[in-house]
């Protein structure tokens, strides 16, 4: 009897394990959005421009990075970054960032036209995804 119950217990550890390898690997990166800017959308230097980004990843979101910065890059281009690294995980993330775009002073002038927001995001497992969003930025009407 105790080799049927020892038999029996073998078994069911044999189906779990063998179960278990049928998970397919993960072999993506995090799902990014970027969801309160339309694409193209105009800021204009001197506003405040937020973005609201939605992460979804089944294995989890470890950290995450973006960067504004001009298509056409020059040396007058206005650049800004920010790296977030999150002391645990998640399956589902909305965050909210906020750059204040600067005013244009005497002696300091910055590229208007398009610009990029570009957003990475790396889950537990190393996988990364990148997302772009085209923005444009301009200087108010005086």
């Amino acid at each position: 009897m105790k080799f049927f119950k020892l038999l029996t217990i073998l078994s069911i550890i044999a189906t779990v394990f063998v179960g278990c390898g049928d998970e397919e690997p993960d072999t993506k990166g995090p799902v990014i959005e970027i969801t309160n800017i339309a694409d193209n959308r105009a800021f204009k230097f001197g506003d405040n421009l937020t973005m609201k980004f939605k992460f979804t990843d089944e294995t989890g979101i470890y950290e995450y990075k973006y960067e504004i910065y001009a298509k056409d890059f020059t040396k007058e281009s206005f650049t800004a970054e920010k790296h977030i690294i999150f002391d645990s995980f998640f399956t589902e993330l909305i965050e909210s960032q906020s750059v204040q775009l600067p005013e244009k002073t005497p002696t300091l002038s910055y590229q208007e036209g398009d610009y990029v927001i570009k957003v990475q995001a790396s889950d537990v497992n190393q996988r990364v995804s990148t997302y772009y969003k085209p923005i444009k930025i301009t200087y108010p009407v005086e």
